[in-house]
């Protein structure tokens, strides 16, 4: 195993303990000059909304919380929104990990799951963002620009207690910038080696009205077509997928301040376009396939006279995507699959906000939502499922003493899969000096079942070659559901510190996750369920099939089926650590670490241990020269890791990924444009070149990409 900590040239704890010894060193050095107050201290303090539902300063925040906020998207020289989310600690990335239905990004918080990294929470605005078939995110189809938003808030911990279910190891909350934010016209340029992107933005106003629309289009090349240094070249791990993408995007917003106490805001977002998909080794020949992703938003926020505010929302997600598979085998040739899938999601929430007493904040509400899903090959059916879903929530806040703080909340959860749920959570946040915070808290949490995970049935018909007066079609089932499944539960504990000064933050984390009923995959014969039964050549045949499985006459083979069960259990603990370091005035360094261990009996086989990377690591380093030029360097750094279907099996020779290291930079020059301003960038990811991995070996990082970006406000 590689030494993580090796990447910056520290042994294993000096980073932490070096970067304490500077907090403690400048947070004296504060103390002893008077250089600044508790009050200066809370004006300095960012406010997060998204730990409890109420807008609170992050040192009093339930929970841990990372803020990536604008000015870090825009120096981090990210070319998509995934690509972010390597700058919070205890984040695993993957660029393109999955390939099944989507070619997409991986995004994942403390491992333990698979390239679709179900069991986060993401929202935009307030709207859930993770799609209802595999329950993860399509990261490449969210309807977002980056260059819109003002903040992203990570909650790194489970958060049912404020947002159910899907929030069950964290919460990735995006921020759009207010309309009033972006007036004007702007145009953006990129291009580069294997990524070009051009887009505009045009905000405007009118009496209490004020709007926003964005469009863009984007081709994204992904990763080279071969692999530079396979594991082993004389197995299929010599070829990356294929995976360009051809994104077309239109966002609008609009802000509208009706009088004194009501405002209405609208949203509409379209994201769509080709995407390739497919191995040169797959079942199923490389393909294009088109994507068309939109959603409706409409809120109602209405100041009530106590202080309080009620609001009102409701939204409408489409996911759609048009495919068909090709068998590549020469004695399927002809035959093609209906790969299509459409989801809908309706959802309706209310909530409100006032407090109680002088000493007390509540905030409550519910929500019901219904997921409607159009998807034949993996369903097995050509109508829509229906899921519904409905939720109370609340949270109160109570100051104790003017130093402590505590928080209580919980939801209550009803589903057609699982029944009913409450998940709780209690924290205190103590301010014990100014500039000092400790934090301990509780809490529970639940994950549903996903749609692909409680009711799939994916089968593939197709000709026998038995001879008469044998079946001459099978139905080839690769998965297939036994439902009944219970949701995943997590009891988590963490005691978390958070220190500032006038030139040094620090946000540090130990937790310990035990984590139970996890869902999993196992082998399971449906055409064979209870032993072994007659069969010619190789299929089982009518009527020793299970009642309504297949057709009559059709014959069943599932041999290579599988099916989910609740099996899985695990231990995860560690910390994280987050500094944020002012070196002077035109200088950053933000530094983030994670250490985690995950142990597991690793039931039938599934590996859960060592799921996430022990160790990891990312530094972005910015500095302005002068009024126009800038830099920034970043480093990312994650040990070897042991991911969830990766590859083959846990007994692998080559199962666990290495340990990777990357650099990128990025060198701007702002200047003015006419009556705005304009500002010219260059990006390069990758800078040494290197050849690595991320979660399986047949997903190798493009090598060093750069590309120019321009910037006019018109």
């Amino acid at each position: 195993m590689h030494n993580t900590f090796s990447f910056f040239g520290l042994k294993p704890g000096h980073g932490l303990l070096g970067s304490t010894l500077l907090l403690y060193a400048g947070l004296a050095s504060g103390a002893e000059s008077g250089a600044y107050s508790e009050d200066v201290f809370l004006d300095k303090v960012p406010i997060v909304l998204s730990a409890s539902r109420l807008s609170q300063p992050v040192d009093e925040a339930p929970a841990a919380v990372t803020v990536i906020d604008r000015r870090m998207i825009r120096e981090s020289g990210a070319w998509n929104l995934a690509e972010v989310f390597r700058l919070v600690p205890g984040m695993y990335v993957a660029y393109h990990a999955s390939s099944i239905y989507t070619t997409n990004s991986m995004v994942s918080y403390h491992g333990l799951g698979d390239a679709y990294a179900n069991r986060m929470q993401v929202l935009v605005d307030g709207r859930s963002v993770y799609s209802p078939l595999f329950g993860g995110v399509l990261w490449s189809d969210i309807p977002v620009a980056l260059d819109d938003i003002e903040r992203i808030e990570v909650v790194r911990g489970p958060d049912s207690a404020s947002y159910g279910a899907n929030s069950f190891l964290g919460i990735i909350n995006i921020i759009t910038l207010h309309s009033a934010e972006q007036q004007g016209t702007s145009l953006s340029m990129s291009a580069g080696r294997s990524r070009n992107e051009v887009m505009m933005r045009h905000g405007g106003k009118t009496d209490g009205l004020t709007y926003r629309l964005t469009a863009s289009t984007r081709n994204d090349r992904g990763e080279d077509p071969g692999i530079a240094n396979p594991v082993d070249p004389t197995n299929t791990w010599t070829s990356n997928k294929h995976d360009d993408k051809k994104i077309r995007m239109l966002t609008f917003r609009a802000d509208s301040q009706l009088n004194a106490a009501n405002v209405l805001e609208f949203q509409f977002g379209h994201n769509g376009g080709d995407r390739e998909e497919g191995w040169d080794t797959d079942s199923f020949h490389p393909r294009w396939k088109s994507v068309d992703n939109h959603f409706e938003l409409l809120r109602w926020r209405r100041h009530l006279d106590d202080g309080g505010e009620f609001s009102m929302q409701l939204y409408h997600g489409y996911e759609s995507a048009a495919d068909t598979l090709y068998p590549a085998a020469p004695q399927y040739q002809g035959l093609q699959f209906n790969a299509d899938a459409v989801a809908q999601r309706y959802d309706l929430e209310v909530q409100h906000a006032f407090s109680p007493s002088d000493r007390t904040r509540l905030v409550w509400g519910g929500s019901v939502r219904r997921d409607s899903t159009y998807w034949p090959l993996y369903l097995n059916r050509q109508d829509a499922f229906d899921f519904h879903l409905s939720r109370l929530f609340g949270n109160l806040e109570w100051r104790a003493q003017p130093d402590l703080l505590l928080n209580l909340g919980a939801m209550a959860e009803n589903n057609d899969f699982t029944g009913t749920d409450v998940t709780p959570r209690a924290a205190a946040n103590w301010h014990f000096l100014p500039g000092h915070t400790l934090r301990a808290s509780y809490s529970k949490a639940a994950r549903t079942p996903s749609l692909f995970e409680e009711k799939a049935d994916n089968r593939y018909r197709a000709p026998t070659g038995a001879p008469a007066p044998l079946p001459s079609q099978a139905d080839l089932i690769y998965r297939y559901a036994t439902g009944g499944l219970k949701p995943e539960r997590i009891t988590a504990t963490e005691i978390g510190y958070l220190g500032k000064s006038p030139t040094l933050d620090l946000d540090f984390r130990l937790f310990h996750d035990e984590l139970t009923d996890l869902i999993s995959s196992f082998n399971y014969n449906p055409c064979n369920p209870a032993g072994t039964l007659p069969t010619v050549a190789g299929y089982v045949i009518p009527p020793f099939v299970p009642a309504g499985l297949t057709q009559p006459g059709i014959a069943c083979y599932g041999a290579r089926s599988y099916a989910s069960q609740n099996t899985g259990s695990a231990v995860a603990k560690g910390f994280e650590a987050q500094i944020q370091w002012r070196l002077s005035e035109r200088t950053r360094l933000i530094y983030g670490l994670a250490h985690t261990r995950i142990a597991s009996p690793d039931e039938n086989g599934v590996p859960y241990t060592n799921s996430a990377p022990t160790n990891s690591q990312s530094l972005m380093l910015t500095h302005r020269f002068d009024h126009g030029w800038s830099a920034s360097l970043m480093g990312y750094q994650a040990g070897e890791t042991h991911m969830i279907g990766a590859d083959s099996g846990a007994n692998d020779n080559n199962y666990f990924v290495a340990s990777s290291r990357r650099w990128d930079g990025r060198l701007a020059y702002r200047f003015r444009s006419g009556a705005g301003n304009g500002e010219l960038a260059l990006m390069v990811q990758n800078l040494a070149n290197a050849r690595y991995f991320e979660y399986r070996h047949d997903n190798e990082l493009p090598g060093r990409t750069a590309w120019l970006n321009l910037k006019l406000d018109l």
